[in-house]
């Protein structure tokens, strides 16, 4: 009868403590590498009421992230390849009683040479094996952008 107890003990170690946030950011991070083919992308102005559908700017384009937090932006249309870094992180916000989380992604692409040639923050929305989908904040407004891995 003793190793029932040590069981029940075991089971409450490995659930109090696999879900911590720095486990859930590890995970979404393991779920991140590899490729990515951008599949919808939209855009909204702060003005505007609806949104526009602007994949034609992206059509054919890839971002590759690495476990090294390296990753390459292949933008088909202009047929450059651009080197850049990413990072993904947290932050919890308390209402009350609840505890809620927010991913946050950020990305940087730099040209042939070295100087950054663009970035998206962006809001990571859903994380899947399959589905990336996040909103990337403008001055003016908000892109969002629907991910397929290849």
């Amino acid at each position: 009868m003793k190793p029932l107890p040590f069981f029940l003990a075991l089971i409450f170690m490995t659930t109090a403590f696999s879900c911590s946030d720095h486990a859930r950011l590890q995970r979404k991070e393991d779920r991140l590498i590899g490729a990515w083919e951008f599949d919808k992308a939209f855009y909204r102005n702060d003005s505007q009421i609806f949104r526009d559908n602007v994949i034609d700017q992206f059509n054919g384009d890839i971002i590759e992230f690495y476990e090294d937090y390296t990753a390459i932006y292949d933008d088909y249309s202009e047929g450059m390849i651009y080197p850049g870094e990413w990072e993904l992180f947290f932050e919890r916000q308390w209402d009350g009683d609840d505890e809620d989380i927010e991913f946050y992604l950020d990305m940087y692409f730099y040209d042939r040479f070295g100087q950054e040639s663009f970035a998206y923050f962006t809001c990571v929305n859903l994380i899947t094996r399959n589905k990336l989908h996040v909103r990337a904040r403008t001055r003016h407004g908000w892109y969002t952008f629907k991910f397929r891995r290849l």
